[in-house]
This record gives C-alpha cells, sequence and structure tokens, in this order.
C-alpha cells in the first residue's frame, strides 16, 4: 500500500477503521506505514522513546486474521497505540523518564494496557515523559527535549507532551497518557490534539509505578477527535475491585458511542485567576468559544475561577514532593540517579509534617466538597486549557505570560483545580489562526459526568488540523 495515497498519519482513527473494514489497507500495512513515518520525522520531534517493529507485526497479523474472520474485538482492533512511559509494557522499557529505571522491563502491563491488548490495539510504541512525569515540558537526561511537532523551537508541554506530540505529529493514532496537573490537556492544547482527563475512579490503576501525588493522576486518552478519544477511554474505563476508587461508576456503564447533546446547558465562563495573566491570543479564542456555545443554545455566564489558586498550589506542592520523598526512601539503592531537581523535591518533601500534609488532604476533600455545590448551578466550566502559548523547548516554562513576569506553575491556573476536585475535563483544539499555533479550550463538568462533558465537547471541537512537515526544513537538524 502507498501509504502517501492513503495517508493514516493524517487520518482519524475512526477513518482508519473504516479503511480497514473495506480492505483498502490491513493492519499490516498500517504498521510500516506507521513505521515508516517514525522513522522520518521522529529524529526531530523525539516524541518516541522506544518502539518494537517485530512486537508491532505480530500483533498486526493477529489483527487480520480476525478481521478476515469477522471477529474484531474493539473499534480500535489493529489500530496503532503509544503509551506513555510512567506505564508498564511487558515487552518495552518503562524508564518512567528517570536514569533511575534506565533498560529497565517491568514484565507485566498496566491495567490499562492489559485492557487495550485485549481490546486488539497495536501496542507498539513508549513516548517520553519527563522525570517521574512531573514537569510541564518533556525533557529528561535519558531521552533528551521533544519538541512540537508545530515548531520545532517549541515544547509540546508536559508531562505527556511525548504522547500528544506523537499523536499529531502522526507517529501513532492514538496515544495513552497520565494527568496528574494537566499533564494530557496542556500538551493536547499546544499540538492542536485532543486530551481527556477523565472523572478520577472512572479508569482503575493496579499496580504500575506508584503515584507520586495522591490521587490526583489518572490515565487519559490523546485522540484527533473527541470521538477517537472516547473509543479509547471506554475501552480503558469501567470498575475494577482492586481500586476501590472504580466501584463508584459499577452501576454507570458507558453507551457505545457519544449521544447527541439535546439540551441546552448552563456554563461558566471562566475569565481569569485573580492575580493572574492569560497571553491574549488565547483570551480572543475563548471569547469565540463562548459565543459558539451561545449560538448552539447553550447559556454561558462569566466569571472568575470559582477556587483559590494558592489552594491548589499548595496541594500540588505538597503532594508531589512527599511523593518524591517517598520514592526517596523506598528506592536507597537508585538516589544517585536522580536528577538534582527529583533530589531537591524529595529533600523538600521529607521536611513537610504529617500536620501539613493533612492540611493539604483537607483542603482537597473541602475543594470536591465545593464542586459538588457548584455544579447544582453550572453544567460546565469552560476555560483556556493553558494560560500560556507554548513556550521555548529547553525552558522549564514560560517566564512571560501576557507580557508580565510568569512563575512556573503560572501557566497552569486553569488545569490542576481539575485534578484536586477529581473531575472530568478535555481539551479540545480551536481553529488555528494566523499565529499558526494550536489553542486549547477546556471544558470541565461535574465528577461523574464524564459522558456529558464529551457531548459538548464534540460541539465546541474543530477539525483536526494537522501540522505541515516543519522538520523538512530543518533537514539538518535532530534532537
Amino acid at each position: 500500500m502507498d501509504c502517501h495515497q492513503i495517508p493514516p498519519h493524517r487520518s482519524t482513527a475512526r477513518h482508519i477503521r473504516k479503511l480497514l473494514d473495506r480492505g483498502s489497507i490491513d493492519a499490516v500495512d498500517l504498521v510500516e506505514c506507521f513505521f515508516s513515518r517514525l522513522t522520518e520525522v521522529n529524529p526531530y520531534i523525539n516524541a518516541v522513546v522506544a518502539a518494537d517493529r517485530d512486537l508491532a507485526l505480530r500483533q498486526a497479523i493477529e489483527s487480520n486474521r480476525r478481521r478476515r474472520d469477522g471477529a474484531c474485538l474493539s473499534p480500535i482492533d489493529g489500530l496503532p497505540v503509544t503509551v506513555k512511559d510512567n506505564l508498564y509494557i511487558a515487552d518495552l522499557p518503562a524508564t518512567w523518564g528517570s536514569r533511575a529505571f534506565a533498560g529497565w522491563y517491568p514484565g507485566t502491563d498496566d491495567l490499562s494496557v492489559q485492557r487495550l491488548r485485549r481490546a486488539g490495539a497495536n501496542i507498539f510504541a513508549k513516548t517520553n515523559t519527563p522525570e517521574f512525569a512531573l514537569a510541564a515540558t518533556t525533557h529528561n537526561d535519558l531521552f533528551g527535549t521533544t519538541r512540537n511537532p508545530w515548531d520545532l523551537d517549541l515544547t509540546p508541554g508536559g508531562s505527556s507532551g511525548g504522547a500528544a506530540a506523537a499523536v499529531a505529529a502522526g507517529l501513532g493514532v492514538l496515544a495513552i497518557g497520565t494527568d496528574a496537573g494537566g499533564s494530557i490537556r496542556r500538551p493536547a492544547s499546544y499540538t492542536g490534539t485532543v486530551g481527556f482527563r477523565p472523572s478520577t475512579g472512572r479508569i482503575p490503576r493496579i499496580a504500575g509505578f506508584p503515584a507520586l501525588a495522591f490521587d490526583l493522576q489518572v490515565v487519559a486518552p490523546c485522540a484527533r477527535t473527541v470521538d477517537d478519544a472516547y473509543d479509547l477511554f471506554r475501552i480503558m474505563a469501567g470498575p475494577d475491585r482492586r481500586d476501590r476508587t472504580s466501584m463508584s461508576f459499577t452501576d454507570y456503564p458507558l453507551p457505545e458511542s457519544i449521544p447527541a447533546l439535546n439540551r441546552p446547558l448552563k456554563i461558566l465562563h471562566m475569565t481569569g485567576v485573580p492575580g493572574k495573566r492569560v497571553d491574549a491570543p488565547i483570551v480572543a479564542e475563548l471569547h469565540a468559544a463562548a459565543e459558539r456555545l451561545r449560538r448552539n443554545g447553550h447559556r454561558v455566564e462569566c466569571a472568575e475561577a470559582p477556587y483559590r489558586i494558592e489552594e491548589i498550589e499548595r496541594v500540588w506542592s505538597v503532594f508531589t514532593k512527599v511523593g518524591v520523598a517517598r520514592f526517596w526512601n523506598d528506592h536507597a539503592d537508585r538516589q544517585n540517579l536522580l536528577t538534582q531537581a527529583a533530589r531537591s523535591m524529595a529533600i523538600q518533601g521529607g521536611q513537610i509534617s504529617g500536620v501539613d500534609y493533612l492540611d493539604a488532604v483537607r483542603i482537597c476533600t473541602k475543594l470536591r466538597e465545593d464542586f459538588c455545590r457548584f455544579f447544582e448551578q453550572f453544567d460546565a466550566i469552560l476555560s483556556p486549557a493553558s494560560a500560556a502559548m507554548p513556550w521555548q523547548a529547553e525552558a522549564a516554562y514560560p517566564v512571560v505570560i501576557d507580557g508580565q513576569p510568569a512563575g512556573p506553575r503560572d501557566a497552569a491556573i486553569f488545569a490542576t483545580f481539575v485534578n484536586v476536585a477529581g473531575l472530568p475535563s478535555i481539551s479540545v483544539p480551536a481553529p488555528v489562526g494566523s499565529g499558526g499555533l494550536p489553542i486549547g479550550i477546556q471544558l470541565t463538568a461535574a465528577y461523574g459526568a464524564d459522558v456529558l462533558l464529551l457531548q459538548l465537547a464534540r460541539q465546541l471541537e474543530s477539525p483536526f488540523a494537522f501540522p505541515e512537515d516543519c522538520w523538512k526544513e530543518n533537514q539538518g537538524r535532530s534532537n
């Protein structure tokens, strides 16, 4: 098959499935096309850090056999899916972006990966993540810097920057990452993809690397459309008694597809966070999104953030530092392999008292109660996914937002409250404007209202825009 005649790397997952169903391509063709794309593009963006062609071909042959026998396992049977390198694939290394786990094979799959395999997904590659998945950019000492497919000088964000960059650049049609503080939504915003953070507990977590941020982190899909993200989410979701948070959803099965939204919603348009800045192009796109929602019959009211950013940042700081300190204590034999940044977090985490930790838990619990009451009045929140446009790939964070000096967490002012409250939230791309860079619009709904959120997101999403191959202008450059 000529990959340029029917380029799967530029297609949505559902379109590729149609091609598979009518025999225009088969699963082996897909593997060959995506590995050709990987060879051509990955040296420039450095999104994929491990891939196994033989493994991919074996899975593709099995998928072809099932399709020939009329026994496809799911809508994603045969589709290539990448996995963030903080999740386990038995056949590939799991490094967590740290030299402490260089070359380490887990020998087992994360539960999400198990479910995807049982659905026939072609699990073939790992995507880059910063050390312990705790940074706003995607860089580590093992694999280097991941770059934005829209502009190689810019970051795709973090910590699921490798996942989002891979989907945007066509190195896999679907990806799974994680989101502890905006880690799937912000990279999706910077790369023009869809990043969906489900309600805490929707996708159970069993084994794998330990949680470093209390229960803030969830497994999260990244795709080119809301429907594609839903297909991935639906397969990974569902209760498992080994994860008690997932048992909240025992009586709430997910429909096969996202139903049409047939009623008007009341939506809070979050215009800002007191004392914080937002880049002007993002503000403009947010207002345009609010108008689109109004034209769809929804009631949109403007207000500032219904939370105190100081409390959100305190919770994030306490949970992540204590989490790294716990790792430090549990892995004395690997301490000398950590970066200075991780060592510093571990030392600070070890100095946090039990009283301070329990106070962070109290703030977390209260915020969840507050949002239960908030969503008695509103159905959803409209906000930016990020306060900043993507910045230089080598920088840890944007030092300027809207012309003013910015701190390390200022780009995440709209993101982390979602994790602290355990809410479902999604970044969908706005139309790419004259600036030539994507911008993500974030929608957030009540705990458990994942389907309603996705119904609304389908009304707001713009068609997937594929980044032009900017690396062709950089033929002498690789990461």
